[in-house]
């Protein structure tokens, strides 16, 4: 049976339509293609500084995978490693230079808790020396070269070094490491471990304890590096509060029987040498700030 002209037109619109529908199905690829191809162009993506991080990231998954012992600094370490890699990202996203300070501070300040975990993990004989140094040496890189992009005045991908002062001695890998306060504060992470193994605390005083004492070597480390004025400020207090509540809990210890007097002499001690050095550190940020 013969079709006459109308059918015969009908069939064409039919068959542009599916050429219509293959055009956009091509489409749909490209812009799928293009989606990827965006995705894989991502500044941050370049940053060698983001690398690092990434490595650090994974080299303390797997050391963490390793420790067996439980203790709150654990999760604030894993934290703070992923902490760096997220705020560089976000940084190097941001136009305005304000926005990309900000984050870059927060990752400055990330690998400067990461240090401090690897002084407490050391402390607690979670970690080796040899394992603290090969993590202390991967964020001293990091710091470099967050340093230098803190500084550069590109919108995007530039990274310029930096070396880190407190690098350039062999003992101490960041500025804080120097601190007589810091110091002492990780005399109190081992006293703190001692008196854990001679007392029967409970898990609710122990976990406390543990908490504070963490806070206080912590907000030190990562106060002193920050670069905004209100910043060391604002981390020294929290400092100072952990110091008083690791001293408070002590002597509610011992009055309700659950420690003896002598048994906590060595902390009280180690913190009485602790609080009038950070109160002497806010005083100097408060002349600081007068003056200038």
């Amino acid at each position: 049976m013969l079709r006459n002209d109308e059918d015969r037109d009908e069939d064409q619109d039919e068959d542009g339509g599916d050429e219509d529908r293959d055009e956009d199905r091509d489409e749909d690829r490209d812009e799928d293609e293009g989606c990827t191809e965006m995705g894989l162009a991502l500044g941050h993506e370049k940053l060698r500084v983001y690398q690092r991080g990434l490595d650090y990231a994974s080299w303390t998954h797997s050391t963490l995978a390793h420790i067996e012992q439980s203790a709150g600094v654990l999760d604030h370490w894993d934290r703070a490693a992923e902490s760096i890699v997220e705020n560089l990202a976000n940084g190097n996203s941001r136009h305005a230079a304000a926005d990309r300070n900000r984050y870059f501070d927060f990752a400055f300040g990330s690998a400067l808790e990461c240090a401090a975990c690897l002084d407490i993990c050391v402390c607690k004989k979670l970690i080796t020396i040899d394992r603290q140094d090969e993590g202390k040496a991967a964020l001293q890189q990091i710091v470099n070269m967050t340093i230098g992009l803190r500084k550069s005045r590109s919108s995007y991908v530039k990274e310029e070094r930096e070396e880190y002062i407190a690098g350039q001695n062999d003992e101490i890998y960041f500025a804080h490491e120097g601190l007589d306060v810091y110091k002492i504060a990780l005399k109190l992470i081992v006293w703190f471990d001692g008196f854990l193994d001679v007392t029967d605390l409970g898990a609710s005083y122990a976990t406390r304890l543990d908490k504070w004492t963490t806070s206080l070597v912590l907000n030190i480390a990562e106060g002193n590096g920050r670069f905004s004025e209100a910043d060391p400020v604002r981390f020294l207090d929290i400092a100072h509060t952990s110091a008083m509540r690791v001293a408070a809990c002590l002597d509610l210890l011992v009055a309700r029987r659950q420690v003896k007097v002598h048994q906590i002499e060595d902390g009280k001690q180690i913190l009485a040498r602790i609080v009038p050095l950070l109160l002497g550190l806010r005083c100097y940020l408060d002349e600081q700030a007068d003056q200038g």
